[in-house]
């Protein structure tokens, strides 16, 4: 998971020779992209210390277009990696706060906070990752994790 920064970059320099090669032929260009990645993925970035089970899908939010997302799928299969075809799909609470990990020409990506990422998976997959849930308020969860679960209607009793 820590090569997604390089991944982010080498898709911003195929799109920066592509725009090249469009604008030489006559050809449309790509727009600049937004990619905000979430679960595991945001969690492995994150590093909060807790035991994760190794995940070879990236989901993410994404507003590049078909041929970007082609070129970050190949560069992801060189990894060993697929993007999700249902990453954008998440649910995500509207709070969540994406920080930046790679700023390029075409192409930004952000990260999905930790607690927003973990309070989507308490909500959403609870049972799938009561481990993990249970493991991150035995480490001491966070103020915000309380408030989002409290807002969400989390029962966190279920998960001790």
């Amino acid at each position: 998971m820590y090569t997604l920064p390089d991944i982010f970059l080498a898709l911003d320099q195929w799109v920066a020779r592509e725009n090249v090669r469009g604008r030489t032929e006559g050809t449309p260009t790509h727009k600049k992209c937004k990619i905000r990645v979430l679960g595991q993925a945001a969690l492995f970035i994150a590093e909060l210390g807790l035991t994760l089970t190794a995940t070879q899908d990236l989901d993410a939010y994404a507003d590049y277009d078909w041929a970007v997302q082609q070129e970050l799928e190949r560069l992801l299969a060189k990894e060993g990696m697929i993007l999700d075809p249902h990453g954008h799909e998440i649910w995500m609470p509207r709070e969540t706060q994406y920080a930046p990990v790679y700023e390029g020409t075409y192409v930004d990506a952000f990260v999905a906070d930790p607690d927003a990422v973990l309070i989507s998976k308490a909500c959403k997959a609870r049972d799938k990752n009561k481990a993990l849930i249970i493991e991150y308020l035995a480490k001491g969860a966070s103020e915000r994790f309380f408030e989002l679960a409290a807002k969400y209607a989390v029962d966190l009793g279920e998960f001790v």
